[in-house]
């Protein structure tokens, strides 16, 4: 059985495939750089059994040849969960380039949780702005919309403190006790995503929202070679996709594919040839599975 992940830091879809049918499961994110070895064991533990394992393809936050120690941890946690060394860590952002370009070129991004974005060519990622995460970067993505909405209503810009406040239960004292002093911050910005989505008829909430993103294309799409199509994967992107929409192509970028998983998207995922990190062996994504990636 084949076990593919596509994780981003709040939320993790697990693809199993035995060869004869496909089953998906959701559990919490795994982001093999912020959680620590036993939280990724909780995540795990949230998995129904499976039968014998023979290879799991994890495309995650966090993942892949830039955090090699995070990439690693990771590893040794899903060879011992599943049984098997065959095992590969890549990142989310890998995946998502393959889904939405296969072989082609393009900048490949991905709106969620948080953000990140590559030009890719031939399923390999040629160039990455670094995202920095959700504390030095992640512009657009469901961290920044809630934190710069969170400081609209508490200094007055965006008119909807009282609204917010009766709507989620929350007060201001929580709030920042949420933040600053326990885990998973950056879960609890981007949950307010669904109340902005809703309130963006508030024209203080749409120009938060547009320059949000507007900040994204600034500090990471202008690094790119211009005049490539720009495709998006990610629930932000997906929820938010008309204003992400407009607001991109008002600066001049050509926007493709808007979709929140690949799997819902309309692109084939050629066989990749997919070398494990230890260089002992390799193994082959069937061609079945449109789940491969972010």
């Amino acid at each position: 059985m084949l076990i593919i992940a596509d994780s981003g830091s709040t939320k993790c879809t697990w693809v199993a495939d035995d060869g004869a049918r496909t089953t998906s499961v959701r559990t919490r994110g795994i982001n093999a750089v912020q959680h620590s070895a036993e939280q990724i064991r909780e995540a795990l533990a949230e998995l129904p059994p499976y039968g014998a394992v023979t290879a799991v393809r994890f495309y995650g936050a966090g993942g892949g040849a830039s955090f090699p120690e995070a990439s690693e941890k990771l590893r040794r946690e899903l060879a011992a969960h599943f049984g098997t060394e065959e095992i590969v860590v890549e990142s989310d952002l890998l995946g998502a380039a393959r889904a939405l370009f296969g072989r082609g070129e393009g900048i490949a991004c991905i709106l969620g949780t948080g953000s990140n974005s590559c030009w890719c060519r031939g399923g390999e990622i040629l160039k990455n702005v670094p995202p920095l995460g959700y504390v030095l970067g992640d512009e657009g993505g469901g961290v920044h919309l809630g934190r710069n909405f969170l400081n609209g209503i508490f200094k007055g810009h965006i008119p909807l403190k009282e609204e917010f406040l009766a709507a989620t239960g929350l007060s201001y004292e929580e709030i920042i006790h949420r933040v600053y002093r326990e885990p998973y911050a950056n879960r609890f910005l981007a949950s307010f995503a669904p109340f902005i989505l809703a309130h963006t008829d508030c024209p203080e909430v749409r120009e938060m929202v547009r320059r949000s993103f507007g900040e994204f294309a600034s500090r990471n799409l202008s690094r790119y070679p211009q005049g490539l199509p720009v495709s998006f994967v990610g629930g932000i992107a997906a929820r938010f996709g008309e204003l992400l929409r407009e607001t991109l192509e008002a600066e001049g970028y050509r926007i493709g594919t808007i979709v929140e998983s690949p799997r819902r998207g309309a692109f084939e995922i050629p066989s990749w040839k997919i070398e494990s990190p230890n260089r002992l062996r390799t193994t082959t994504i069937c061609n079945r599975c449109r789940c491969t990636t972010y």
